[in-house]
């Protein structure tokens, strides 16, 4: 996972790492075993029940201070519970208890214990140093550090054990210097102490001072040659130094040979001979765990593990349910909770649990892949990618993050990115079959096809997995060896004739080939295997978008809702289409909406969207409503967090918004999400530096995020602080120095600054990375701004070459020759820029913008008639778009439909009231149609802009014209 856990003794958490089963313990049988149980039974309880009538509640408290001084905890807490049952408001019995029971490895009873010693009066500094430790092993961070933050015991051995709770806390929350502040405050009052010495080589450790931390572990256990913790610790440290496993597993085996009881050691002790592959040692080691510690929470998660591995499902389940009563939002008992709710089928409950993983602790990569895994089974491919960006744009993306990427970009028809996506994954992981996969990918990249093509074929042959198929298929498909590609597509169908994959693949084969009516025939066999299906409902859904066919589109998802009637996504798809093609009422969205956010309290998507429509209705009181609902019902919930503070926001309530986007940061240390909501928000406030300072953090906290990197220059750039996105742009450079959005990011900054011949070098290099790399797709955007660079100097014959080489390589670069239209439109060259619209529309018939530049064009040529055909295409691809709107009334007047052109021109207006051109030309055609009188309101309007609206001249002399 993401972090680390610190190994404490008592720390009730799970570490990490732990798969197999513990050995079933021994029953007791035969008539004469049963017999002397009952007699032994019967003896102990007649000698129990004396012993108790005649002792008083101080005689037992007495009985079970004598026990504690000798460490016999499970006779303590016996005599303890007898006393409270003669005395129930013995104070100081239930303190004792609370000790004996954490000390038994008991966290939630001993939290229990010491709020009812509390409540009973009992005051000593020893009970708030007792009740901080348990909020520290409650993983209550946060409320331990308002509570005892600033605190400060008398006696030093308290002071001391509440000063390491404070450690503990702060390194939690990663704020070392908090921390290293604690400690020393704890070695100040207790210099001698064992413990708080253990603390500080804990905290030398985080603060990657490993090597002082061996020598310091050293000195301690010279002093203290019997410290069980001492040598769980050095165990801890050499395992980290990777020494030879001996090492660390003779330290761990001196650690429980001193205490049994020590939870870490064993942890330990398992964790490692887990790592070097001794399953039979590990699961000796996980037995004699449980006759120790049967019900801390680690005994139970390293029970539970074993028992899943073992396939005995129902001891995983009871384990793992035990396991989250106590241990509830821990990120490793959450995620073996997923796993054990994926093995009995219940998908919803695991999605839940990694889901919240994900929330909580962002960078965890394992959990990524297991939620991904489960959104791609469920046919979800877009959501599962979405899963997984985090991961993949990390600095050290796993091979497992990167295979699975790979897999469902070869599903989604992006062949080339699948194989890039693979060759990462070889590197990552040689061994893996999926980087034999990577490594023949690698090969045909470098011309070796016919080897390439062989590893593939062979590996298909040999797997019963699917990816080699998958990658085989996408390789004779951009080659575009379409029978080559069926025949795979068949051999694929033999290992599986149950799934979707072949039919699916079949489809989108039918689609590179033109055949609509294939590929809707194929899509729907696959449906029929998997009804379910996300990704299957959006092609069909974006075929009928296509085609103009919403109500089919959003029958799609109906489909799906049938097939599984708690789709949430299907559902929110469904309402999306209707919203966008007006077919459902946005109060009804809306109440719909807020039904799913209540009935899915932890998923953030229905109540987003629900209070997006609320928002745009100025509706903050019902939204705010909702937005606090779900803070209540999840409030360590980041979108929840975040989606509160964008409602304050948005009501204008500053402070708590604040307050918010803070909270989002707590609770993900890794993300810049809080830090840029604030940057927006003290932005829109006009507090500069608050912005500014906002925009460092944001920086801080992921240095190699590239899209985190752009915000912030784009941010610091219009606040006019250059050096805030220079860092940026450099740490970017420094996290991935073979990524070249950190030197394009530095030529942005270069050309807003104006220095141009900056950042065209900037430019260069990023654009000379990507061809080194061989990026198997365009960067156009990276290609537009090196060629506007390049045009802005004055190096138009240098700006052409560029543009030559760029389509040499990306001959189908809509983007950027989309661009290259523009500049010609823009220095009057029309007849260029026609051809390159055109050329965009050929590669993509569906491009409206382009038909709707032709459509101008061919006005400005007299050739109405061409005129009013590419608007019409462009109004019909993208319907009510009020640019294309006003283009098309200016062809239906071309043609003398004024009446046409006045009614389509009016619904431009109605689009986008604020934008004036589309008044003038309204006013135009009711000048034009003889309607003076609606000619005169709209010129009014238009004058009453005095200024603000540049074609002054123009309006005058309409009015004129009609006095």
């Amino acid at each position: 996972m993401s972090r680390k856990p610190d190994h404490h003794d008592e720390s009730g958490r799970p570490t990490r790492e732990a798969p197999a089963a513990a050995p079933a313990l021994p029953r007791a049988s035969g008539r004469l075993a049963l017999q002397r149980s009952a007699t032994a039974l019967a003896l102990g309880s007649a000698l129990l029940l004396a012993g108790c009538l005649g002792e008083s509640a101080q005689d037992l408290l007495k009985s079970a201070k004598g026990h504690l001084e000798k460490k016999d905890n499970k006779a303590a807490i016996i005599q303890l519970k007898n006393a409270l049952q003669k005395d129930e408001s013995l104070a100081e019995a239930r303190f004792l208890l609370a000790k004996a029971l954490l000390d038994s490895g008991d966290v939630a009873g001993a939290a229990i214990e010491a709020d009812k010693a509390r409540a009973q009066g009992y005051g000593g500094e020893a009970l708030v140093a007792l009740q901080a430790r348990l909020l520290l092993l409650q993983d209550k961070a946060d409320e331990l550090l308002a509570q005892y933050g600033t605190r400060h015991l008398q006696n030093a051995a308290d002071e001391a054990d509440l000063q390491v709770s404070l450690v503990g806390a702060y390194v939690v929350k990663q704020q070392l210097a908090e921390a290293r502040r604690a400690a020393d405050a704890a070695l100040r009052v207790a210099p001698d102490n064992t413990a708080v010495r253990l603390v500080h080589v804990r905290l030398l450790v985080r603060e990657g001072k490993a090597a002082d931390a061996r020598e310091e572990i050293d000195r301690v256990l010279a002093k203290a040659p019997q410290s069980a913790e001492g040598w769980l610790l050095k165990g801890e440290l050499q395992a980290a130094a990777e020494a030879p496993p001996a090492e660390p597993v003779a330290s761990f085996r001196k650690a429980l040979e001193l205490d049994k009881r020590l939870v870490g050691a064993h942890a330990g002790l398992v964790n490692l001979l887990m790592r070097s592959g001794d399953k039979a040692a590990a699961k000796d080691a996980v037995a004699a765990m449980r006759a120790a510690l049967p019900q801390h929470p680690q005994t139970l998660y390293y029970a539970a593990v074993f028992a899943l591995d073992a396939g005995q499902l129902k001891e995983a389940t009871d384990l793992t349910q035990a396991l989250m009563k106590v241990s509830a939002n821990n990120e490793l008992t959450l995620f073996l909770a997923g796993r054990v709710a994926q093995a009995n089928g219940d998908l919803r409950q695991a999605e839940a649990h990694f889901s919240k993983i994900v929330q909580t602790w962002p960078d965890g990569q394992p959990a990524r892949v297991a939620l991904a895994q489960l959104q791609l089974r469920g046919g979800d491919l877009d959501q599962a990618l979405a899963t997984l960006q985090p991961a993949l744009a990390s600095k050290t993306p796993s091979s497992e993050v990167l295979a699975l990427a790979a897999e469902i970009r070869l599903k989604q028809g992006q062949g080339a990115e699948a194989e890039r996506l693979l060759a990462r994954a070889a590197e990552a992981n040689p061994n893996d079959v999926r980087s034999r996969i990577g490594l023949a990918l690698g090969q045909i990249q470098k011309g070796q096809e016919a080897a390439g093509l062989s590893v593939l074929r062979q590996l298909a042959g040999e797997n019963k997995g699917t990816l080699a198929d998958i990658a085989l298929i996408s390789v004779l498909v951009r080659k575009q060896d379409y029978p080559g590609a069926s025949q795979a597509i068949a051999a694929l169908e033999k290992k599986d004739p149950k799934s979707a994959a072949a039919p699916e693949l079949r489809g989108r084969l039918a689609l590179l080939r033109g055949d609509r009516a294939g590929a809707r025939a194929a899509f729907d066999e696959a449906v029929r295997r998997e009804p379910g299906s996300m990704t299957l409902a959006n092609s069909l859904s974006s075929m009928d978008l296509q085609d103009r066919k919403p109500e089919d589109a959003v029958k799609r998802y109906e489909a799906v809702l049938k097939a599984d009637p708690k789709n949430l996504r299907a559902e929110l798809a469904a309402i999306g289409l209707k919203l966008a093609h007006r077919t459902i009422e946005r109060d009804a969205a809306a109440k719909r909406l807020t039904e799913l956010a209540k009935q899915h309290p932890d998923d953030p998507a229905p109540r987003q969207a629900a209070v997006g429509l609320l928002l745009e209705k100025k509706d903050f009181k019902t939204a705010l409503a909702l937005a606090q609902d779900g803070v209540t019902a999840s409030p360590d919930n980041p979108a929840l967090v975040d989606l509160l503070g964008r409602v304050q926001a948005a009501s204008g309530d500053r402070q708590q918004a604040i307050s918010s986007f803070n909270k989002v940061s707590t609770l993900q240390p890794h993300s810049a999400l809080g830090a840029l909501r604030l940057v927006e928000l003290h932005m829109q406030a006009g507090d500069k530096e608050a912005a500014a300072a906002a925009l460092k953090r944001a920086q801080s906290t992921s240095p190699g995020d590239g899209d985190v990197a752009r915000q912030v220059v784009e941010r610091s750039l219009q606040l006019g602080r250059p050096e805030i996105a220079l860092a940026a742009a450099k740490g970017l450079q420094a996290a991935h120095p073979r990524f070249g959005l950190g030197w394009k990011l530095e030529g942005d900054i270069a050309r807003a600054r104006k220095d141009l011949p900056a950042a065209i070098a900037a430019y260069r290099k990023a654009d000379q990375m990507a061809v080194d790399a061989r990026a198997p797709t365009a960067n156009s955007e990276l290609a537009i701004v090196l060629h506007d660079a390049l045009l802005q100097a004055g190096r138009r014959e240098e700006a052409e070459r560029h543009a030559a080489a760029h389509l040499a390589r990306f001959k189908t670069d809509q983007l950027f020759v989309y661009h290259l239209g523009d500049v010609a439109l823009s220095a009057g060259r029309y007849p260029e820029a026609e051809q390159r619209y055109q050329a965009v529309l050929a590669m993509n018939p569906e491009n409206a913008a382009a038909a709707n530049n032709i459509a101008w064009l061919r006005l400005r040529a007299g050739k109405a008639d061409e005129g009013l055909k590419f608007a019409e295409q462009a109004n019909k691809l993208r319907p009510n778009v009020p640019p294309y709107m006003d283009t098309l009334a200016e062809a239906l007047a071309a043609k003398g439909q004024n009446a046409k052109a006045v009614e389509v021109q009016k619904e431009a207006v109605k689009q986008a009231p604020g934008v004036p051109a589309y008044r003038l030309r309204l006013a135009q055609l009711y000048v034009a149609g003889g309607k003076k009188g609606d000619a005169e309101a709209e010129l009014k309007r238009l004058a009453e802009l005095g200024p603000n609206f540049e074609q002054q001249a123009e309006v005058r002399k309409l009015q004129a014209a009609i006095r």
